[in-house]
């Protein structure tokens, strides 16, 4: 039985409407809860399915969030902020359902997947466990930051996006109006994808976000750090010792948020609030981009086995129940951590992460001095190179090196193991290659690049990449990761900013972003070294400025990179011993 519109009227008098399934008969039942701010009419498939959530013997309930769909509170959207209060709120409305047995758990993915750290941290006595898919972590590591760099595709795209909705409320009374707002809305999003619109400077006045209805709460969020009202909210969601019940994360490789999801998981099994929520929260990550239920990444389309549905043939929501349904009987909730291996292609069971038998395993650059692009002399080896001649390119802010696969998400990038051939011939980016493999090395956990360089400019960003070169050539892509210099020294707090000295050496470490990944025997590790990934991540103009300057405000940085053997540059990679 489905009922539409079913209201819940918050403690300040907005009332919040939901899409309600519950198994036929008389009875009560326990409750799986999704709140979203996308429209519970429009793609509930991506959200929460109600009919297998049914079938599955619980109540499922859709609910808009304040300021969205069907819900009040037009004016009162504010992303991320009112999350925690209302999810709180409606939780209990929905243990208080005539239907209802009292036991409320939530579910759902992205945005969907932040309201349930929000809410749990309010501590609802009615809430039971979580489920977040792809979820939103700390603002400061996923969504809006990485390494110091504003994710410009994605939030281009978020907060144009976002937008829409409220602009189709504000119309919704004529007609006209209302075809006018979207044509302009969707103008907007195409000039992303096919106009350029990323190259738009300054990113103070970005203008696809400075058009949106909503661009304005990520302007001040740039401008406000830690005082935003957004930014507080996310590390409330975050405090894991306010959360007492347990989690089931699901992540993919190729997310966005994988670093944010992770992050999440170990917070919880280290820090959680009870008992309960650091022995039973899990993991599950697949070679998934954004959407998990997607086998393609990259130009690679993963074995069936990879899929959503050979967990469990109900996809999220069968994979949600039978946790929430151990949880509730006190069985057995499978391991506490399920990872897909790429290039194993296979799935399998571990008991923490990291994973406790890592051997983190250096492998160090090295060349004659001229690494750049594939056809360079770049070498990578576990062995310290001989080679003290630096490797030097050129870093044009208005030729910046293309985006291409990654953990992205937006109008212009496609997520996943891209081959980087269609990139490696340009001489701004260094490559560094092993000898073929004799053996498998599988690399599982978060690679760390130890980077030595010098530059002649006051700020300047680098990227690494990890790359699995294949017997036929094709380079596959695996993580990356990437520093702004000025924010070397605490690239997650961004409190510390500091310029370069032209000619000094510096060392940047840089996280990449978790991965599992079995190199092959007559395969070959590659790093690819460069200082733009565009339009994935803002450009340095190489100024001081970051948020006000222009093309004609930049700089062309002439950067080297070292690796003598003062100088060590190399790659952590945390390499899982074979087993025999």
């Amino acid at each position: 039985m489905i009922h539409y519109d079913v209201p819940c009227r918050l403690s300040d008098g907005t009332v919040l409407r939901a899409d309600i399934a519950r198994p036929g008969g008389e009875g009560q039942w326990p409750v799986i809860l999704a709140r979203t701010p996308y429209g519970k009419a429009v793609a509930p498939g991506f959200t929460t399915d109600l009919t297998h959530g049914a079938r599955h013997g619980y109540v499922t309930i859709i609910q808009d969030v304040r300021g969205r769909g069907t819900s009040d509170g037009g004016a009162d959207f504010r992303p991320w902020v009112d999350e925690g209060r209302d999810g709180a709120e409606a939780i209990e409305w929905a243990a208080a359902l005539p239907y209802s047995n009292g036991k409320v758990h939530m579910s759902g993915p992205s945005y969907l997947g932040f309201v349930q750290w929000a809410a749990a941290a309010e501590r609802p006595p009615s809430l039971h466990a979580i489920n977040p898919i792809v979820p939103v972590g700390p603002f400061k590591r996923s969504f809006i930051y990485c390494g110091g760099v504003l994710e410009l595709e994605l939030n281009g795209y978020w907060w144009t996006m976002i937008g829409l909705e409220a602009i189709l409320r504000r119309e919704w009374d004529s007609a006209e109006a209302r075809s006018e707002a979207i044509a302009r809305a969707s103008a907007t999003l195409e000039a992303l994808a096919r106009d350029h619109g990323y190259v738009h400077l300054p990113l103070s006045g970005f203008e696809p976000v400075a058009s949106s209805a909503l661009g304005g709460q990520l302007f001040d969020l740039l401008a406000d750090g830690n005082d935003a009202p957004c930014m507080a909210a996310t590390m409330r969601a975050n405090d894991y010792e306010a959360i007492t019940v347990p989690a089931l994360v699901v992540a993919g490789w190729y997310d966005i948020f994988i670093r944010g999801s992770i992050d999440q998981f170990v917070g919880m099994r280290a820090r959680g609030g009870s008992d309960a929520a650091r022995t039973k929260s899990r993991l599950i990550v697949g070679p998934w981009a954004h959407h998990p239920q997607g086998k393609m990444t990259g130009e690679r389309i993963s074995p069936g086995s990879a899929a959503i549905q050979a967990l469990n043939p109900f996809g999220h929501m069968g994979l949600a129940a039978r946790y929430f349904t151990a949880l509730d009987e006190g069985a057995d909730t499978d391991a506490p951590v399920k990872i897909w291996v790429m290039g194993a292609d296979r799935w399998r069971d571990e008991y923490e992460w990291p994973i406790a038998r890592t051997q983190v395993s250096p492998w160090y650059l090295s060349s004659g001095g001229r690494a750049n692009s594939s056809g360079g002399d770049g070498t990578l080896s576990p062995r310290p190179g001989a080679g003290g001649v630096p490797d030097s390119f050129i870093y044009d802010p208005a030729d910046p090196v293309p985006t291409r696969g990654g953990a992205v998400f937006g109008v212009t990038c496609v997520p996943g193991g891209s081959d980087q051939n269609a990139i490696g011939t340009r001489d701004d980016i260094l490559v560094y290659r092993s000898d073929i493999l004799l053996e498998d090395i599988e690399v599982t956990g978060t690679p760390w690049v130890e980077l030595w360089i010098m530059t002649d400019v006051v700020d300047t960003d680098f990227v690494a990449r990890l790359i699995d070169v294949h017997p036929d050539g094709t380079a596959r892509l695996i993580t990356d990761g990437i520093l702004r210099a000025r924010y070397r020294d605490d690239p997650e707090g961004l409190a510390s900013a500091a310029p370069l000295e032209p000619g000094r050496p510096y060392l940047l470490r840089i996280e990449l972003l978790p991965t599992s990944n079995l190199f092959k025997a007559g395969h070959r590790l590659r790093l690819d070294v460069t200082s733009s990934c565009f339009p994935r991540w803002a450009r340095n103009l190489n100024i001081w400025d970051e948020w006000g300057g222009t093309l004609a405000d930049a700089k062309v940085a002439h950067q080297h990179v070292l690796h003598d053997d003062a100088h060590p540059s190399r790659i952590l990679l945390p390499i899982i011993p074979a087993t025999d």
